[in-house]
């Protein structure tokens, strides 16, 4: 699989820390073109981070961190940072040209002396967010220095800057913090940074909007549910970790996450239920790389969760989010197959339970989905199959699917294994005689959503390709395997399509007057996941025409960056990117992208291998080593490039890499 979190995060099939990071960030070098020494003889250390003593949390003041009410209006003076309309820099971001100058090779942790001394007047000790990171640092190999005095900070040339939780600095400390970045530096922030002076008086979040990017706009305390990070998949600071995972985050009174607002989001903060409402923002971990008013580049990435939480989230991904935010920040490029096929950011699959007898109005709203550039899958009940005969063979032969809705509505979980299996025979022999030829590995979706291991075990025993399954049934927001005995070939294997929104119908239900907005909402935010996205109703379902009408817009809208896909080929996409593997190494001192093809047949997908690259102005050439062929590369945006696979046949292939500026880049 493309990622499990369990002995280390899996990235296309390799544990991604399991080499030393020095190893691997001395390699990358190459590909960079920038001057980086990583490799200085760190001792290895297990990351467990101090944890803070409970005594002292519980002894905090209320409103040590954030002034009480600051978000209900009560503190709008005090937040008057956040209505300030000059910007502390006047250049707009602007592409470079070129590959930057080259960075130095080290890692800097500020131990800000200022909020030193402002966590120890209420009993608290800042040194162990700084500890994190070393800790952090140490285990990965990855040279770093601790800087602990302003001056220090302003002789910093061009690097990386963490910054743990500086919740206080003064006006001299920031201004380094700006002129670092104004050299070209870039910087990772956790958590508050700077929202008080150095005499622990309250100053707001201007810092943090002009200077770090990231605009504050909440926090999780009066959201008691909102416990749940949700990291994006494939963006150049979370692509170790699978679209849409839930990490879970402990509550700790006064540690509260971010609600932050930036021009990129790799990481929201959430319920179980990834439920989105349109007026309360949820990103968490922002980013973003500006020109500065110098005319230097410079990359940031805020975290919006003190480093307080490390301790009883789940370490593994937190590091892989602090490893990718660290290698973007550095500059290091990294490969790995893409979550959808090219030119696609996400999925997105119409599936219409078909409960009810298939009538004229279903095979009108197929037409008119046709339109928005989709095609549906439409799941059969076994007693319905003969009266809905006529006008569901109409809508099959136009594009959309027909799969498996059991022999009859009602719920399959808690029945016994000899009627589910006769319950499951039945169904197969009512749609044949119906007169349809579906094809052997069709999809089947539970009635009510209602299944257990049983059912799991009968349909992969009869070869159904696909399952449709509930929210609950997988962490992530992308397809998945279950492990059988009886898949003897990948070919086989089925696949389950996890269902990880509410339907349109449930949230206008729920909440009239902005139900079908939320539900947009919760469509859009899985896109810029690159998630999968299933949206579920009955083939009779209560929505109006105006709001049909408005989600197939919408859809439409999307359909050149989301695949507008059925069931069964979303499944079989997945396995055939099952096949594929990608690793980004060095041979001889030069760097090499090596593709790992499974399987029995050459890629009839657009499976694609992204690539991170150093610089927004640098574009991505591959020169074949023996018998690989030449292949494609196309920009996904500014960071990214990506490496089209189709039509490879089953094999291990190799390129050399290059990264050329516009200036040296070849002519065609």
């Amino acid at each position: 699989m493309e990622w499990m979190l369990f002995d280390g995060i899996q990235h296309d099939g390799k544990n991604m820390f399991d080499q030393p990071s020095a190893s691997r960030l001395t390699s990358l070098c190459c590909l960079a073109a920038l001057v980086l020494t990583l490799l200085q003889g760190c001792a290895t250390v297990s990351p467990v981070a101090p944890k803070l003593p409970s005594a002292a949390i519980t002894k905090l003041p209320a409103g040590f961190f954030l002034p009480p009410g600051i978000f209900n209006g009560l503190g709008a003076q005090a937040n008057a940072g956040l209505a300030r309309k000059e910007p502390l820099f006047s250049a707009p971001m602007v592409l470079p040209i070129g590959l930057p100058t080259a960075l130095d090779a080290q890692v800097s942790v500020y131990a800000s002396p200022s909020t030193a001394a402002y966590f120890a007047s209420g009993g608290l000790d800042a040194k162990a967010n700084v500890r994190t990171w070393e800790d952090f640092l140490k285990k990965y190999k990855i040279p770093y220095r601790v800087v602990t005095s302003v001056e220090q900070l302003e002789k910093l040339q061009p690097s990386v800057l963490l910054m743990p939780s500086a919740v206080a600095l003064s006006e001299r400390e920031k201004l380094a913090v700006i002129g670092f970045r104004a050299k070209g530096g870039s910087l990772l922030a956790s958590w508050l940074t700077g929202v008080r002076n150095e005499k622990g008086e309250w100053r707001g979040f201007d810092f943090m909007h002009q200077a770090l990017d990231a605009k504050v706009v909440g926090t999780t305390e009066l959201e008691k549910n909102d416990t749940f990070l949700i990291p994006h998949g494939d963006t150049p600071v979370s692509h170790s970790l699978p679209s849409g995972l839930r990490v879970w985050m402990e509550r700790v009174n006064e540690w509260y996450p971010l609600r932050l607002v930036g021009q990129h989001t790799a990481a929201n903060i959430m319920d179980w239920g990834r439920k989105v409402e349109i007026e309360k923002p949820s990103g968490t971990v922002v980013f973003d790389e500006r020109r500065q008013s110098s005319g230097r580049l410079s990359r940031s990435v805020v975290l919006g969760y003190p480093e307080r939480l490390w301790t009883s989230a789940d370490p593994k991904a937190l590091e892989a989010i602090a490893h990718n935010a660290l290698m973007w920040l550095l500059r290091q490029p990294d490969a790995f197959v893409s979550a959808w096929p090219q030119p696609y950011a996400s999925a997105t699959v119409m599936a219409v339970g078909a409960a009810e007898t298939v009538e004229e109005a279903d095979l009108r709203f197929a037409k008119t989905y046709e339109k928005s550039g989709g095609r549906a899958t439409y799941y059969l009940t076994g007693e319905k199959a003969a009266k809905s005969a006529s006008v569901l063979k109409q809508i099959q032969a136009r594009g959309h699917e027909v799969a498996y809705y059991g022999d009859r509505f009602e719920a399959y979980k808690g029945q016994s294994h000899d009627n589910q299996s006769k319950r499951m025979d039945s169904m197969l022999l009512a749609v044949k005689n119906a007169g349809f030829g579906l094809r052997a590995n069709a999809g089947f979706y539970a009635p009510l959503e209602s299944y257990d291991e049983i059912t799991e075990q009968l349909l992969k025993e009869r070869a159904f390709g696909h399952l449709l399954a509930y929210k609950g049934a997988s962490e992530s927001r992308l397809p998945f395997f279950v492990a059988s005995e009886t898949i003897v070939s990948q070919d086989s294997a089925m696949v389950i399509l996890p269902r990880t929104q509410n339907s349109p119908e449930y949230l206008t239900e729920e909440d009239p007057e902005n139900g079908l907005a939320n539900f947009l909402g919760e469509i859009e935010l899985s896109h810029q996941m690159g998630a999968l996205s299933v949206i579920t109703f009955p083939n009779q379902n209560l929505l109006t025409k105006e709001q049909m009408a408005e989600i197939l817009e919408y859809l439409g809208s999307r359909k050149d960056r989301m695949w507008l896909v059925t069931a069964g080929q979303a499944a079989q996409w997945w396995r055939e990117r099952e096949t594929v593997r990608s690793y980004l190494e060095v041979d001889a001192g030069t760097p090499v992208l090596r593709v790992l093809i499974t399987g029995k047949t050459p890629l009839k997908s657009a499976v694609s291998v992204w690539v991170n690259l150093p610089s927004p102005g640098s574009m991505l050439r591959l020169l074949a080593q023996g018998s690989a062929s030449t292949l494609k590369v196309t920009r996904v945006d500014a960071w990214r490039a990506a490496v089209a696979l189709e039509g490879l046949p089953p094999g291990e292939y190799r390129w050399n890499v290059y990264f050329d500026s516009p200036a040296t880049q070849p002519t065609p």
